[in-house]
């Protein structure tokens, strides 16, 4: 996978870490350039339109004259002043980002220039990376909203939320908790185990059975695009035979 490639396998308790620990980390990350993901300098930023340069400028009075309005209408106010913005006034900061943007291009130039081959190469696949992973969540955002059935949990983690009730963690620090569960997973029998994997199997069993029926609802929907490729298979009209023609 291009993510693997990019940043380095997860593991596999990652999903299960704090929401104080995994948040900022989140935001840190969001916040920086393709190219500050992979070690590299920020490039060169563009410079803003004559419209946002204006925005930047007005837009703490609009917000302070109008603070019960949402951001999407504080934007739809400040556009429509800006159709009323006498035409000197604009030609000036037309004349601003033209000077900007020409600065802009000789220093983005030089920025690439300065790019190996491999850095443009991991420049690439963050980039795939990144849109790939945007993908990946407008679909679970989509198949959420079709209330597609959610996927059982394993034997372990059936274990840890039942470790979790009889042994809260307490004052104890979170990765210490976790590391403490998952040796006494590990040295647990499989007796012991036998009872959670029963679970899990027949949680399983129900999810399959709804996730069925989910998916041939989707069809009758015509939501194609959230059904699995192999039930799509299955359920399309079989080849008309031919018929033997008689003698």
């Amino acid at each position: 996978m291009l993510f693997q490639r990019a940043v380095g396998i997860i593991s596999p308790f990652r999903g299960l870490l704090s929401t104080k620990s995994s948040i900022p980390l989140a935001q840190t990350i969001s916040s920086k350039t393709v190219e500050e993901r992979i070690g590299l300098p920020p490039k060169p930023k563009r410079p803003l339109t004559p419209y946002f340069r204006y925005m930047k400028e007005v837009r703490a009075k609009v917000v302070a004259a109008n603070n019960n309005l949402p951001a999407s209408e504080i934007a739809k106010t400040i556009a429509k002043q800006w159709e009323g913005v006498d035409e000197s006034k604009k030609k000036k900061y037309e004349e601003e980002y033209k000077k900007e943007q020409l600065s802009y291009v000789q220093r983005r130039t030089q920025y690439e220039n300065k790019l190996t081959d491999e850095q443009k190469d991991n420049i690439r696949l963050m980039k795939e990376t990144l849109a790939e992973k945007k993908e990946k969540r407008a679909y679970r955002k989509r198949v959420k909203e079709l209330g597609r059935p959610k996927h059982p949990q394993s034997p372990f983690l059936i274990f840890l939320n039942e470790e979790r009730k009889k042994n809260p963690q307490g004052s104890m620090p979170y990765r210490e908790w976790m590391t403490k569960s998952s040796s006494k997973w590990l040295s647990m029998s499989d007796d012991f185990k036998e009872p959670f994997i029963q679970k899990s199997q027949k949680e399983m069993q129900k999810y399959k059975d709804e996730l069925n029926k989910w998916e041939s609802r989707m069809i009758q929907l015509g939501n194609l695009d959230v059904v699995r490729q192999k039930v799509l298979l299955e359920s399309s009209p079989s080849s008309p035979r031919k018929r033997t023609a008689k003698p």
